[in-house]
């Protein structure tokens, strides 16, 4: 669980807080963000628009959201306030990550583009949402295992297994692979 984010995300319900011009960082992403939700709630979101899998300097798989500035600005802060005040507060201590991501797609789009496949989640319809598609004759995606934030498995992959992943596309600088569901597709980031 995500809970330094789930603790930001209570306290913005509560009152947000803006512009945290005391903190020693700010503005760790743009001049006047909206720092009420400094720990993102949908960490990792595993979609590229808002960052990337890199290895960290410990060798370790990470999701970095260093270049995203979509959870700090004020609009988005707000409609992710008003998204979650529906729920009771037990309800989002308890819910997982699926949860967490499917309510990020319906904030962004309207609907949840992912869905599952057996116990895994394929993600890969998200990611391709924000980009220029096209048929490949052969490709593969990664599968991704978590354990609360933190990324425990990364294995390429060319079919979908039921067995617990996370499903997103591989990413070769400005362009990622994938499956679409019946094809694989190259998209342009």
């Amino acid at each position: 669980m995500n809970e330094r984010g789930l603790l930001d995300l209570f306290s913005a319900m509560n009152a947000p807080t803006g512009s945290a011009l005391e903190c020693p960082y700010y503005p760790c992403h743009f001049e006047g963000q909206d720092c009420s939700l400094c720990y993102c709630i949908f960490y990792p979101c595993f979609i590229y628009k808002f960052g990337d899998l890199i290895v960290s300097s410990k060798g370790n798989f990470v999701w970095s959201c260093k270049k995203c500035d979509w959870v700090h600005e004020k609009e988005n802060v707000e409609e992710i306030i008003t998204y979650f005040s529906s729920f009771p507060r037990q309800i989002l201590v308890e819910a997982s990550w699926e949860f967490f991501i499917k309510a990020l797609q319906e904030i962004l789009f309207g609907s949840e583009l992912g869905y599952k496949i057996g116990r895994s989640y394929n993600l890969m319809p998200t990611n391709f949402r924000f980009s220029k598609c096209r048929e490949v004759e052969s490709g593969s995606f990664l599968g991704i295992k978590i354990h609360g934030t933190s990324i425990e498995l990364v294995k390429e992959m060319r079919h979908f297994e039921e067995d617990g992943y996370i499903f997103v596309p591989r990413r070769f600088g400005n362009t990622i692979v994938g499956h679409d569901g019946s094809r694989f597709v190259e998209c342009d980031l």
